[in-house]
């Protein structure tokens, strides 16, 4: 089992001295696999709360759902909510999240149902702009470039829209590059 007895709910500052720390001995992933809740989607989850208690306690209670009620050994990494980056399964094994990528690829769960939300202003934008973040440690962690995302959608055998119809691929690989880049300039920046 790869879930986190205690997940952590970070900021992107956070996340990114987290992944700092990791090495992947075991398994490297090659790819970014991004998704969207559904449900809960950005109005259940602000009904629920915000904050670092909320988010902790609901990436505990997906992880029981997903070993007890789903049997699986792990889930998506990561979860990422308007406020924080949620890490919700070790960042060093593989998850459950898209059948045809888990081997491969960390899973992102973004907050949000982006068949019918909006991903460009509001709650959604802040999802977006945490996710881009964290996929650009990620990718600069791995030495992996923005070609290295996928979206869920593209595992045919899922039958999914994940991670929503109203998700650009080649609009949001741009930014991931951009991204990409900024974070290359940080690590600089602050290199000891």
């Amino acid at each position: 089992m790869t879930f986190l007895v205690n997940p952590l709910a970070l900021t992107v500052d956070g996340f990114r001295d987290f992944v700092a720390t990791k090495k992947w001995p075991h398994w490297r992933p090659s790819h970014l696999c991004w998704h969207n809740t559904g449900e809960p989607d950005l109005t259940q989850w602000r009904h629920f709360g915000l904050g670092h208690a909320a988010a902790v306690q609901r990436a505990r209670n997906l992880n029981h759902y997903y070993a007890h009620q789903m049997g699986w050994h792990s889930g998506p990494h990561l979860f990422i909510a308007p406020d924080l980056i949620i890490v919700a399964c070790d960042l060093e094994a593989d998850g459950v999240h898209a059948s045809c990528f888990n081997h491969v690829s960390i899973g992102i769960e973004m907050v949000g149902h982006y068949d019918v939300e909006d991903f460009e202003s509001g709650d959604g934008l802040a999802v977006q702009k945490n996710t881009l973040a964290a996929s650009a440690i990620l990718l600069h962690a791995l030495g992996l470039k923005a070609d290295s995302l996928l979206f869920h959608r593209e595992c045919l055998h899922d039958r999914k829209t994940c991670p929503g119809t109203r998700i650009d691929k080649p609009t949001m690989a741009k930014r991931l590059a951009a991204a990409i880049d900024h974070e290359a300039v940080y690590a600089v920046s602050h290199a000891a």
